[in-house]
């Protein structure tokens, strides 16, 4: 039976000056139509993985910094504008150990979370909804910031040491029965789309062996008791989208390959449609998902043709798969706030179709 029951989910950021305000503009908007709800991303979050540029690795003892993003107006800026704006880091010369303490999510989950249970209380956030940490996979989360195999080795293992205990805290202060956890799944999704000659280096291994090895290794660390699912995204750094998915099939194959390889229950997937895709030939793919219980939330939901073109992919969707939830393709956080109530009706309206 599956344990995600909402129609909708909120991939991760909302814009809002504080958790309270993301949060509460969320579950105003479709909250009764939720299983777990996201804190909003906000602050150095709200970018992402710049959040582990500026926050983690820029300062860390066993790294050196390269590049930054450029300076705006003369001030110290943090945030990239574009893609040749990138941070980028390697190991020292002569560090064979890199170490991180905290990541930093952690943190964020415990000061948000409290204000969910507030919110809760107040019955601005329906009881029954569960508190959504939203956390990068591992190469998501280093494979743009390094310039070689070797750093990103020990980058890798570094990383995967530091979210183990990041996974320990957030289910010592959060209830495992009241949280959710969705692996952001970006570079693993990209690589494989355009080719590994995308970048100029390459681990060794087959992307879609190095992306089961790490979701195998950070999984076996969630609780059963915690939602779990996978947000499989073709990246939305701000300034245009990294490559453009011809059909669902690589989606597909990264999800079936989680559901045999991971020693966990998901479930959950997050899978992407551009607005411009309502035909057969980008959702026929899905006749071919092995995913058991879990369930699938498609990324349907856009402002520029709203409900008619929402309801338009999902009649499309559902030939070749019964049950379907809906979503955006990726977090609305670099969206203007004021055009969030609006995106939040669509899903309302779209949503409640689905029991039809």
């Amino acid at each position: 039976m599956a344990r995600m029951t909402g129609a909708v989910l909120l991939v991760g950021s909302v814009p809002g000056e504080t958790a309270t305000e993301a949060m509460r503009t969320s579950a105003e908007g479709v909250g009764d139509h939720l299983s777990c709800l996201p804190d909003g991303e906000t602050g150095y979050r709200r970018v992402f993985i710049s959040f582990l540029a500026a926050t983690v690795y820029h300062g860390n003892p066993a790294l050196e910094t390269i590049n930054r993003p450029k300076p705006i107006d003369g001030q110290e800026n943090w945030a990239p504008q574009g893609f040749d704006d990138f941070w980028l880091f390697k190991v020292k010369d002569g560090v064979n150990t890199v170490q991180f303490d905290r990541l930093g999510y952690a943190e964020a989950a415990q000061h948000s979370y409290q204000d969910f249970c507030t919110l809760r209380a107040a019955g601005v956030i329906p009881a029954g909804v569960r508190f959504q940490v939203s956390l990068p996979l591992t190469e998501t989360a280093l494979r743009l910031f390094l310039t070689s195999a070797a750093d990103f080795a020990r980058m890798a293992h570094a990383y995967e040491e530091a979210m183990g205990r990041e996974l320990a805290r957030l289910v010592t202060t959060i209830p495992p029965n009241e949280l959710a956890i969705q692996w952001d799944i970006v570079a693993e999704v990209v690589i494989p789309a355009v080719g590994e000659d995308m970048f100029p280096w390459q681990p060794p291994g087959e992307p879609l062996d190095r992306y089961t090895r790490a979701l195998q290794t950070l999984a076996a660390q969630v609780p059963e008791e915690v939602l779990m699912g996978c947000h499989l995204c073709y990246g939305d750094p701000g300034f245009g989208r990294f490559v453009a998915p011809a059909d669902l099939s690589l989606a597909v194959r990264m999800a079936n390959a989680a559901h045999k390889s991971v020693n966990r229950r998901i479930d959950f997937y997050h899978m992407p449609v551009p607005r411009h895709r309502d035909d057969e030939a980008y959702f026929a793919p899905l006749s071919d998902l092995a995913v058991g219980e879990a369930r699938l939330y498609l990324g349907l939901v856009h402002d520029a043709n709203g409900v008619e073109g929402g309801l338009r992919r999902l009649a499309t969707a559902r030939k070749y798969v019964a049950e379907v939830g809906i979503a955006t393709e990726c977090g609305l956080g670099r969206r203007p706030k004021d055009s969030i109530p609006h995106l939040l009706r669509i899903h309302r309206e779209v949503a409640e179709t689905l029991g039809r």
